[in-house]
């Protein structure tokens, strides 16, 4: 069973990779989830199921998408179902399950925890273990379901704002480095905060699918003079920390816009405001959204701007439009940085 290529997959993840193998292989299943072979059903229990798609999960997904499951399984889902028998949860459980977890106030975590057991339930259905999924259509028993999309964008002032802020403000050089290029190159939160210098050629940075959120291949961006900047000169993780964790993660550049203000002139009557250097609520990934908004302002195609950002073709187009727009997606983000730079001066 492969696990992996070092150092894409770090010895920490290969271990863990190892050991939910092992614990599958010590029940009589086989852990390769490439195999076509018919495994024993051993086990009926939610658990089990869960555990044999985090497995397959785990080389099929990206690294944010595991995290999530995770956690939504070990806190939420798993301390009540693992061991019930899957087939015997029926929707009434699922939208009890979900309204203990909106009870504490937790609406974004009860998305994940519908997600998540959805996924293990349609691996199961897969297998023809269960006849449906009970985590389907959910929105309405449970209204903190409905999803909501955000349609936040800076606008020029804002811009001008947050790169001066970011500088003076709170907060670590690295952190300030990785918001900025997300800003720049138009790139996903967690795919910045992973950029390790065996992904740069000169003025290219090729993402690895096993790092895009589809997994649909390499993504290739084009890094501007600004970019370079940024990126700076170190060997390894761009982005590093000083903990056990190799790399910055997306959370850590989320904390330090949403920091919470604790003291002010020494006196502590403002603490738990929520501070987002002097502008109202926005996100790190709001700085993307920001950039693609600004390459339609540059006149720039929407098919150009659309692979800039990575987002997959629509419909037909995908099957038999296999054409990278390299040349375009690079004067795409020159035009942008270019209109940046006027934002900014």
């Amino acid at each position: 069973m492969n696990l992996g290529a070092y150092p894409g997959i770090t010895l920490a993840k290969a271990r863990e990779l190892y050991t939910a193998a092992y614990t599958l292989h010590q029940q009589g299943v086989d852990p390769n989830p490439d195999k076509e072979a018919d495994q024993p059903e051993l086990d009926s229990t939610f658990g089990y199921y869960a555990e044999l798609y985090r497995v397959w999960a785990l080389t099929h997904r990206s690294a944010g998408y595991n995290t999530t499951i995770k956690y939504a399984l070990k806190n939420d889902i798993l301390p009540y179902w693992k061991d019930l028998c899957i087939t015997d949860i029926k929707r009434r459980d699922a939208i009890n399950l979900l309204e203990r977890v909106t009870a504490r106030g937790a609406a974004g975590q009860a998305s994940n925890v519908q997600r998540t057991a959805s996924v293990v339930f349609d691996y199961a259905l897969q297998r023809d273990v269960v006849e449906a999924n009970v985590m389907y259509r959910l929105a309405k028993a449970v209204p903190a379901l409905k999803q909501t999309y955000r349609d936040r964008t800076l606008d020029d002032t804002e811009i001008r704002h947050i790169w001066k802020e970011v500088d003076a403000g709170p907060g670590d050089a690295v952190t300030k480095r990785a918001l900025k290029l997300i800003l720049v190159t138009a790139q996903r939160p967690g795919e910045v905060a992973g950029m390790h210098r065996r992904e740069i050629q000169g003025d290219t940075w090729t993402i690895p699918k096993e790092r895009m959120k589809m997994k649909a291949g390499d993504h290739i961006v084009h890094l501007t003079p600004t970019a370079l900047e940024l990126i700076g000169n170190a060997d390894g993780y761009i982005f590093p920390t000083n903990s056990d964790v190799p790399h910055m993660t997306r959370n850590a550049i989320s904390n330090m816009v949403s920091r919470m203000e604790t003291q002010r002139n020494g006196i502590s009557r403002d603490i738990g405001k929520v501070k987002y250097y002097g502008l109202p609520r926005w996100t790190p990934h709001d700085l993307r959204r920001t950039a693609r908004t600004n390459m339609s302002k540059c006149r720039i195609p929407s098919e150009h701007s659309e692979a800039v950002i990575a987002h997959a073709k629509p419909g037909i187009q995908k099957v038999y439009d296999k054409y990278e727009y390299i040349e375009e997606k690079k004067e795409a983000l020159q035009r942008w940085e270019a209109l940046l730079l006027d934002i900014l001066n």
